[in-house]
């Protein structure tokens, strides 16, 4: 007895060195200390196993047993079994592996509880080799073939156990297990044919059969179906009656290998239901990125931050985290920025980051952020797991009293940007890769999300903002101002809007390049904003003007002295590149609900004040008056009605006779525009000619000026009237037309007169123009045949180096000049010095606006050639003059 339980022990020890060894080299095979430990622990299992056979066979005497027990068989004893706890507790050979690999949930078994349950099976069949052995205690049996049966179930149990360590594929270890299994049952059954065992033993197959279902492997399954089928036949025909005895121990294995497949079907129960609760949290996941990817569809800058809460909340809450929240880094790479977080209920806002820790270090995190920027997924069930490399980040988490942490990176279009962490603090269900990386679809929406954001956020910088000064446009002024606008009718306050130009910008833009005139757009920019309220609007509404927002005033003084104060930020000079710049502004305000009560009419107004400051001396500030609107009014019915009155024919000329001072007859006309406006009459030259000019609309109107003026010449010329010159008028706005040229010989062409019979008259303005465009023109028209006068002599700063150059035939003095005869002494010797410089150059001279003898008689006495004026004629029209017939204007 006593040597048969001697043998069991060492038979046990046996298996826990094979074991251990079998363990110690799968962890680390290449490792030399596990390959001496596995030759260790083989070298004394041998040993072991040894001695289990010699002792019972019975040739080794009592006395020899116990001394060799009493000096190795405590540090036998000691060596596995401690071993065997150690990687028990601390490598958890018996537990699943870390949840770092994918798998497939259309299997009943995953990766990790597939390695769990080959190891059950293992220790399965250990349990069962040992079983056997004390079978010596009840029946008469031969212990030494006892044990030849238990050490096949042994060396089937290592192959097992190594398999769920190794990496081999699962279905090459399927494989090998389908192998052993089809061998175990025939072995089993014919070793026990003729034994008390047969009758419990038939359990086996069944209990193959079923592991079969769980590993769900078709061919495992036939071929063990086919195995204990065919053992089952051969059994038969071997053995085809049997008398089986059955009694208490009988029953007492029966019950033990109940057990046993008890203890397998409960596993396999509870790896089922584990697989479904994981497909069901599958589906979960499935529909909560369905939703979320529906719902981010539209998302916008206005309710991304909604979006990405609820993203938070729906995934935290599926995967039982008490935070969420969103990291996003620095352009440099050098921080994190928290933008969004999420907490449970069960946890409070007092775990929250954001507003805590606005930014965290990159460099406090280095394992965690270079995991990240290689588009890892960060897994940590525990911070005991982690290992020296990640110290930081087990400081961090033992420091916060964070249970677990698992970190998904966003990726952006060409990197990193950031990453979504979930975050354990209470105790709660075990996170596995699986769901992280049904989590990263989520990444992905994020990353899509912000892009579009970003790209959104672009479009309205480019739409609604000034590229060059960051401020608003005045599109986006304009929809400030209708809101403003909305808000000050209800609560009846007033609003002011500022119309600021730069006095001097384009001398700038000249003098010192258009990069500087950017740079000092951008400074005085800077500056207004820093000189207004915080809910004040500052807009660039192009070139170098500004528009300023005041709403929300109760009485008109707060606006003077926010005006005031905004005009200061001209007093210092701006720095450009070490460069003082000295400019300034005019401003013009317009003010709600006396100036405008809508947009458009509010800046218009602000514009025509800003304009009155201008011309009240620059530098000045302008409020909006009624009488500038009025004129605004005046001139914009003005303008629209000029534009109609070409066509309804409210345009006709006037002609002034030229006489001579010597002959007293008539030896030119002038050509005189008049409008003949059907509500407010005759209109002024002086009021309509600027209009014309500013609108464009003088070229038309020159140009049919020209053609009725030459075909009136024409016409008095066949009627028999003597042939004299027709004057007409030329605008700057027409001598810059390249066009005309072409223009006169089309009027000469067209109505027949001849180039002589035609005087073109320019003012001083454009005589004098340094320019060779000028010059040449003159000369271009010249050649035609026409002559050419300089029309308000003496007005502007003539040139006499440029007088001389010039082709023209006469000057006309202007009647300012001749208003001062016999009143202004200097305004005589200025007639007599120009009359004089005239004749002295070969040119003819005629006065404008003579209406009394005593001018006629002194500029008869100073020579002058010709005189216009009331004295002799006023202007008249066609008829009148064809009607009177005057005694000076005969017929050939």
């Amino acid at each position: 007895m006593l040597q048969n339980i001697l043998s069991i022990i060492f038979y046990v020890i046996f298996i826990l060195d094979a074991l251990l060894g079998v363990v110690g080299l799968m962890l680390n095979k290449k490792a030399r200390l596990n390959q001496a430990f596995f030759g260790i622990c083989l070298s004394i299992s041998s040993l072991n196993y040894v001695f289990a056979i010699v002792n019972s066979l019975n040739v080794v005497d009592d006395v020899l047993i116990w001394g060799w027990v009493a000096i190795f068989a405590p540090m036998m004893i000691l060596l596995p079994v401690s071993a065997f706890a150690y990687n028990i507790n601390k490598l958890r050979i018996l537990g699943p592996k870390e949840a770092n690999q994918k798998q497939n949930f259309s299997d009943i078994l995953s990766t990790d509880t597939h390695s769990t349950f080959v190891r059950y099976i293992a220790l399965v069949y250990f349990s069962i080799s040992v079983l056997i052995l004390f079978k010596s205690f009840v029946f008469p049996t031969v212990l030494w073939e006892d044990m030849i049966f238990s050490t096949v179930l042994v060396i089937i149990g290592l192959i097992m156990f190594g398999l769920s360590l190794s990496d081999l594929a699962i279905i090459v270890q399927d494989r090998i297990l389908m192998v052993m299994m089809a061998f175990s049952i025939p072995f089993t059954m014919f070793w026990f044919m003729n034994d008390r065992l047969g009758n419990i033993i038939w359990i086996t197959p069944l209990t193959c059969l079923m592991m079969t279902i769980i590993f769900k492997r078709k061919k495992m399954f036939w071929v063990v179906s086919v195995a204990t089928l065919a053992t089952g036949m051969a059994l038969w025909l071997i053995v085809p009656e049997q008398i089986v005895y059955v009694g208490t121990l009988d029953y007492l294995g029966r019950l033990i290998l109940y057990a046993i497949a008890i203890i397998l079907a409960a596993f396999s129960n509870k790896t089922y239901i584990a697989r479904l609760k994981q497909n069901e949290q599958q589906v979960g996941f499935q529909k909560m990125i369905a939703s979320i990817t529906t719902n981010f569809v539209s998302v916008t800058r206005a309710n991304f931050n909604d979006k990405v809460w609820d993203l938070l909340r729906s995934s935290g809450g599926l995967i039982n985290a008490d935070r969420a929240f969103i990291g996003i880094f620095s352009e440099d790479m050098k921080n994190i920025r928290y933008t969004h977080e999420w907490l449970g209920e069960t946890i409070g806002t007092d775990w929250s980051k954001i507003g805590k820790n606005e930014k965290y270090r990159l460099l406090t995190m280095p394992w965690h952020i270079k995991k990240l920027l290689d588009n890892d997924i960060i897994l940590l069930p525990s911070g005991d797991i982690l290992t020296a490399e990640e110290l930081a980040e087990k400081e961090i988490m033992n420091q916060l009293k964070i249970k677990a942490v698992s970190c998904i990176p966003i990726q952006g279009r060409d990197c990193i940007i950031g990453f979504i962490r979930y975050d354990q603090i209470r105790s709660g269900g075990a996170w596995r890769i699986d769901d992280l990386e049904l989590l990263k679809v989520l990444a992905n929406i994020l990353a899509d999300a912000f892009e579009k954001t970003e790209t959104e956020r672009k479009i309205n910088q480019m739409a609604y903002y000034d590229p060059l000064t960051n401020l608003p446009n005045r599109v986006l002024f304009k929809d400030r101002l209708e809101q403003a606008l909305a808000l000050a009718k209800r609560r009846g306050k007033l609003i002011g809007v500022i119309f600021l130009d730069l006095d001097g910008f384009k001398e700038v833009n000249d003098t010192l390049g258009h990069n500087w005139g950017d740079q000092l757009l951008n400074q005085i920019g800077k500056r207004l904003s820093a000189g207004v309220r915080k809910y004040d609007t500052v807009a660039r509404f192009g070139g170098d003007e500004f528009l300023i927002m005041v709403p929300q005033l109760s009485q008109l003084e707060d606006l003077v002295e926010i005006a005031e104060k905004i005009m200061t930020v001209f007093k210092q000079p701006v720095l450009i590149e070490e460069q003082e710049v000295y400019v300034n502004a005019s401003s013009g305000i317009a003010v709600f609900p006396e100036d405008g009560e809508n947009v458009n009419m509010l800046i218009k107004n602000a514009d025509l004040a800003m304009y009155a400051a201008k011309k009240s001396g620059k530098g000045q500030i302008a409020f909006c008056s009624e009488d500038m609107k009025n004129r605004v009014l005046e001139k914009m019915s003005m303008t629209n009605s000029l534009y109609r009155a070409q066509e309804r024919n409210e345009l006709h000329l006037h002609y002034q006779p030229q006489v001579s001072t010597v002959a007293k007859e008539i030896i030119g006309f002038e050509a005189l525009l008049r409008w003949n406006h059907p509500t407010l009459g005759a209109v002024s030259p002086t009021v309509f000619i600027p209009i014309a000019e500013r609108t464009g609309l003088i070229n038309s109107i020159g140009e049919w000026v020209l053609l009725t003026a030459c075909a009136q010449n024409k016409a008095w010329q066949d009627a028999g009237f003597k042939p004299v010159p027709m004057g007409v008028n030329l605008s700057l706005e027409q001598f810059r037309n390249a066009n005309l040229e072409n223009i006169i010989k089309k009027c000469l062409a067209e109505t027949g007169l001849e180039p002589k019979y035609l005087e073109l008259e320019i003012t001083e303005g454009i005589a004098m123009k340094e320019s060779g465009d000028v010059t040449r023109c003159l000369r271009e028209l010249k050649a035609i045949g026409v002559s050419i006068s300089i029309d308000d002599f003496g007005t502007e700063f003539s040139s006499l180096s440029r007088l001389k150059d010039l082709p023209v035939d006469r000057l006309k003095i202007d009647m300012q000049f001749i208003q001062g005869i016999s009143v202004n002494a200097k305004d005589e010797s200025i007639i007599t010095v120009m009359i004089n410089l005239a004749k002295r150059l070969g040119l003819k001279v005629i006065a404008e606006g003579v209406e009394t003898a005593v001018q006629l008689g002194f500029l008869r006495a100073e020579n002058c050639d010709e005189i216009q004026g009331y004295y002799y004629f006023k202007p008249l029209s066609s008829d009148e003059i064809e009607k009177n017939n005057f005694e000076l204007f005969t017929k050939k």
